[in-house]
Parts: C-alpha cells; structure tokens; sequence
C-alpha cells in the first residue's frame, strides 16, 4: 500500500525515559531462568500468559490519567474527521472503476457481462486517505475461487498495458508499469485528471474476500473503523507501512487492530471464526454479522483508551515476536506458531488461509524501527498523561502536520523489461504524479473557500486532456458505475455498497446497508458515526453478547 513521500517532514521525535531501549542488549531473565538470548518456541498457553501480564504491567507504569482521556479523545477524533475523504474522492474513484470497466470489454470483448474491474481494498473497507493507491481487479468470472493461472493474468496484465501505453502517450495515463515478477502480478498506472495511483491485478479474489469480510466486521462496531483509519495513519506518517521496504503491510495493521479488540475485556469484536462458520462467501458472513449486532456494546472504551492500550500492548510483546507469538484473528487470542522460513518477525495470521503470515514481508532490522515507533509512540502518550506536553504537541509527535499529501504514495521505482525510446522520455513518474496530485489539492482549496451552500454537488468530471485521436479509444465518461458496486461516503464514517443492476461476483449485496447518493455529502457536524440501521421488515434476529459466547450459549440459527 501507500507509504509517505520521502520529502515529507518527520514528526518531531521525543525522548523516552519511560520506555527507553538502552539497555535492549542485555537478556532478559523469566522466573524459569530462561532469557531472551536463547531463542526458542514457546506453547500458546506460556506465551498468552507471559503477554497479558506484560501488557498489564506496562499500561501501569504508563500512568494513564482518566482525566486527560477526554482530551486526547477528542484528539484523535478530529486527527480522524480531519483526514477522512470528502465525497469528492469518492466520486472520482468510482469514476475510475467505471473507466476501467469499459477499457476492458474494448480490449477482451463482453461475455456475458464480463470482464470487469472491481475495487478492493482500502477503498471498499473505507480506509483509505485522500492519497491513497486504488486497488482495482479484473475479473472474468463470478467465481469467488481464484481458479486463474498465472500465466494467463500475466498475459492479461501485458495486453492491458500495451493499451493503457497507448494513452500514456495522449496524455491521459502516466507511469504506465507492469509489474509481472511480483507474486501477484500487477499493473501500476496512474490517472493524469485526479493523481490516483492505480494497482491493476487479475482474478484477486483474495483481496476482494478478506475487504468484504474486514467491511462486515467494521458495521459491528463503529470504534474498529475509527482506530483502524488512525493506526494506519500513524504508520504512514511513520514510514512503517509498506510491503515493499520489509515494514507492516495495510492489512497486518487492520488485523492487529481487529485482534486488539478481540482481546479486551469484555471484547468489542468475535473471533473470526465464529463469522467463518458457514464460509467465506458474501451471504455467509452477513448472516453470522447479523447476529453478531451489539456484540461489543457492554464495552464502553472510547477510541482513546484503545489506541493507548494497543500501542501498550504492542510495545509489551516485542519481546516474545522470536518465540512464537502470533495473533489470531480467528481464534481471537495469541498462540504459537511458526511459518515454512520458522518464526516471523512478526506474526499476524491470515484468517482466511492459516498457514500464510499477513507480516510475512516485515523484515529483521525493519522490525526494530517498527518497535522504535511503537517506543516513541507510548512515550509520547506518557509525557501527555502526566502533563509534560500539550494536545497540540501531542497531535504532531503522532500525526505529523496532519497534511493530507504526506501521505501521498511512494512512485513505483521498479525497473521495466519494456525498452523506452529516448525521443519518448517524457517527465519523470515522481514530477508527473506531484503535479497532478498539487492540481488536484489545489482545486479541493478553492472548493473548501467558497461559500458553505447546501446543494447536491454535480457529477465530477474528470480533468484530462481532450483529444479527437483519443475518444475513440478511451471512454471518458466518468458518471457512476452501473456494474456493480459503488461505494459512496456515509454519515456513519464508512462507505457503503450499494448494489445497481447486475449479477455480483461475491453474491448479492448485504441486505443491510442503506442506499445512498454519492453526490450527497454528509452532515458536517452532529454526532460522530450514527450506528447502522440493520432492523429488516419481516424479520426478526438474535443479538449475540460476549458472555454468551464464552460459555457456548450460542444457539443455532435458524433463519427465523
């Protein structure tokens, strides 16, 4: 995913006297007499235990002051309110979709209504940034199994290039780059109008499941959304949220976020696999959420008691990474576990597929400066408990300067096999993409400095050049997808789907979500994130509560 430009000013560093890593070379002695020199795998049950009481014990040393709670509450939230995107964002990327869609029956022709490009990813769970990559499949089936082999999506990621190469030279695309040596091939492209990068795949029917079921989760409770945006803010301001430089990848962040939760007391989100019981599928998963409504609402943690106990907890447990320690999102608790290369740098489960790590790509040393934030992080949050620096303060050590285009993405800096003619060497991808995303920053000003007037903004068009030679090739047309998902910003605080004309590739839409007009935008003011409506006519449902999961008083569904 995105990581920050490299121009982008670092947050102030603080010192750490609370939980300072001078002495990070000396062992560590347990009660057993073992230390942390000698490395070994250690079981679930030791390592759940050593963790919560290390965890216990440094949120006490932390000296959190109810009192200041509040005000660092109110913090976080208008960090969160301050970058979240505005429903212009939302408008140009579904424009994109739509885009893409019609390039694909131009260069593989319509069967029956495919191909098509969908998104996935941060966009469809509501967690992206104004700057953020789209992720975009393109899919030849209504098959939620990736039956696709490889050498056929490479083959479709080099005819998709050869046609987006054409446009890139009219002007409308740049940084055109196919990517075929990755594990999943992709194709990056950049839109020249709106400055959103794009990560092209086939068949990603992976990526499209774990969003679908990260979405449905994020409708159980409304703090998972807000501390999952945060947290993933911090680490893009952090430059510790990208796969490609060995740092945590988005969906390690989100999952330890969802973990985090699962393991308060009481829990605010079920284990995994108490959604997963019935499979993986559209339909499967929003029955189980259904009944999974009001699960964590004996929990009355705000967004900033999470966010301190998770860095808390993430700090307390850097110790136990290289004996084991995993985080299970679908069992909801630490166990042991090691990969086919041994024991991660850091272990978060795939929920989907258990033999595969989501931070199998963080690194050793790049580890240690995951572990030097998370140290900065607590420290910082310490100094603010006992009064030593102010929100204000607080806000920049944490956030930076709460510049949306410090977390513009990283321009793609992989070599190509395809060979470029010099008389062809337009301007540098890293010049082209600040240029566009500068225009496109620059027109969201002058739209915040005109007059507050409550109309129904008109469908965006998107700025690209205009050409005769090029019309015919490329549709410009940027109204709302008709096929099949679009996701518009809501009044909740994240996006919803609403399901238009057309089958769908994992099954119908939730039967929940309310439709809405993405030319709408949402109440400026008033309560944070309003709680879903998921009532039903005709249809009456049972609310499960963590109590009555943990004594297995859960009863059967029967679809009554």
């Amino acid at each position: 995913m995105a990581t920050p430009a490299a121009s982008s000013p670092a947050p102030a560093a603080a010192p750490l006297p609370p939980f300072s890593d001078d002495d990070a070379t000396s062992d560590t002695y347990y009660s057993d007499g073992s230390t942390e020199s000698e490395v070994s795998v250690w079981d679930s049950q030791d390592l759940r235990s050593r963790a919560e009481c290390s965890e216990a014990e440094l949120l006490a040393a932390m000296s959190v002051d109810a009192s200041l709670l509040p005000a660092l509450n109110d913090l976080l939230l208008e960090v969160y309110a301050a970058l979240r995107p505005k429903p212009i964002h939302y408008q140009q990327r579904n424009a994109l979709v739509h885009d893409f869609s019609k390039m694909t029956t131009k260069i593989f022709g319509n069967n029956n209504g495919f191909p098509v490009v969908q998104a996935f990813g941060s966009f469809t769970m509501d967690l992206f940034t104004p700057k953020s990559d789209l992720d975009l499949s393109v899919n030849f089936s209504v098959d939620t199994e990736d039956q696709c082999p490889r050498n056929k999506k490479i083959k479709v990621i080099r005819k998709f290039s050869k046609f987006l190469y054409s446009l890139q030279r009219d002007g409308i695309y740049c940084g055109v780059l196919p990517v075929v040596s990755a594990k999943v091939p992709i194709l990056n492209v950049i839109d020249r109008g709106t400055g959103v990068e794009c990560d092209i795949s086939v068949e990603n029917k992976d990526g499209m499941t774990r969003s679908m079921i990260f979405k449905f989760v994020s409708s159980l409770d409304e703090r998972f959304q807000i501390l999952s945006y945060l947290v993933k803010i911090w680490a893009k301001i952090h430059d510790v949220n990208s796969p490609r430089e060995q740092t945590m990848s988005s969906m390690s962040i989100i999952s330890l976020v969802a973990f985090h939760l699962q393991t308060r007391h009481p829990p605010i989100l079920p284990p995994f696999s108490a959604l997963l019981k019935d499979g993986s599928d559209s339909a499967s998963v929003e029955k189980k959420v259904l009944l999974f409504q009001g699960f964590g609402s004996t929990n009355k943690e705000t967004v900033a008691e999470l966010f301190v106990s998770l860095m808390s907890k993430l700090l307390s447990v850097e110790s136990l990474w290289e004996h084991g320690l995993c985080a299970s999102n679908f069992e909801a608790s630490w166990i042991s576990k090691t990969w086919e290369k041994g024991v991660g740098n850091l272990s978060v489960e795939d929920f989907l597929d258990r033999s595969q790590n989501f931070a199998r790509a963080v690194g050793k040393a790049q580890m240690q400066k995951v572990c030097r934030c998370v140290t900065e992080c607590a420290s910082n949050l310490t100094y603010f408990m006992r009064g030593k620096i102010n929100a204000r303060k607080l806000k920049t050590r944490l956030f930076g300067r709460l510049n949306p285009d410090d977390l513009v993405s990283k321009p793609r800096l992989r070599d190509s096999k395809r060979k470029r003619k010099p008389k062809r060497n337009l301007e540098s991808r890293r010049g082209m993409q600040k240029r566009a995303k500068r225009a496109a920053v620059q027109q969201e000003d002058q739209a915040d400095a005109a007059p507050a007037v409550v109309v129904t903004p008109p469908v965006v068009q998107q700025q690209r050049p205009t050409q005769t030679q090029t019309q015919t090739r490329c549709c410009s047309s940027v109204g709302m997808p008709s096929w099949p998902l679009v996701i518009v910003p809501s009044g909740f605080g994240y996006g919803l789907s609403v399901r238009l004309p057309g089958p769908g590739l994992l099954g119908r839409a939730p039967g929940y979500l309310a439709g809405s007009d993405g030319g709408v935008e949402p109440p400026k003011q008033g309560p944070l994130l309003l709680t879903p409506c998921f009532a039903r006519m005709g249809r009456q449902r049972s609310s499960i509560t963590a109590e009555q999961l943990q004594s297995g008083e859960v009863k059967k569904d029967t679809g009554s």
